[in-house]
């Protein structure tokens, strides 16, 4: 299976990206006062709240576990509901959406010292082998996790074949 749209690697092949921002908001922390000048310019062009209080959201993460019988994705989602989020396939992509709305209700007032929560849509995909059977897919959300189980083809499972004797009869 292979991740569409992501610098993130199945099983670590590839080293795991940090949001540039993050890289951008670490480097000048030190210098960064509430009020200072650089400070609003940094949360105009970030966010409201630096690097990760701004309406991106860093897509999930995820595990992507394979047996004899099927494809298991395992994916955090925190803070979310089931109705939040959409899975679906088109074209062998498994796709999974979401979206984290923030829990300010209208009129409530108070400043932020610290906004570090994550907000927004997000979308992950994966090409899917041709040995699925994409019409048995079933999803479930428990406990902040999504996991979608893709079954493997029976045509394509293993299965152990018994070693006859002459002519294919088998001796016991």
């Amino acid at each position: 299976m292979r991740v569409v749209g992501s610098g993130r690697g199945v099983r670590g092949d590839f080293p795991r990206q940090r949001d540039p921002r993050e890289a951008i908001m670490a480097v000048t922390a030190p210098y960064r006062t509430s009020g200072d000048p650089l400070d609003r310019f940094f949360d105009t062009v970030l966010g409201a709240g630096g690097a990760r209080g701004g309406s991106l959201m860093r897509a999930p993460e995820t595990d992507v576990v394979e047996t004899e019988r099927e494809i298991r994705v395992a994916t955090e989602m925190p803070g979310l509901r089931q109705e939040d989020i959409e899975v679906d396939v088109e074209n062998n992509v498994l796709t999974i959406r979401g979206e984290k709305r923030e829990e300010r209700s209208e009129g409530e007032q108070g400043k932020y010292h610290l906004a570090e929560r994550r907000y927004g849509t997000f979308a992950r995909s994966f090409v899917l082998p041709r040995d699925v059977d994409a019409e048995r897919i079933e999803a479930a959300f428990e406990n902040g996790v999504l996991t979608v189980r893709i079954p493997k083809s029976e045509k394509t499972q293993r299965r152990r074949i018994q070693v006859g004797g002459q002519q294919g009869q088998v001796e016991g």
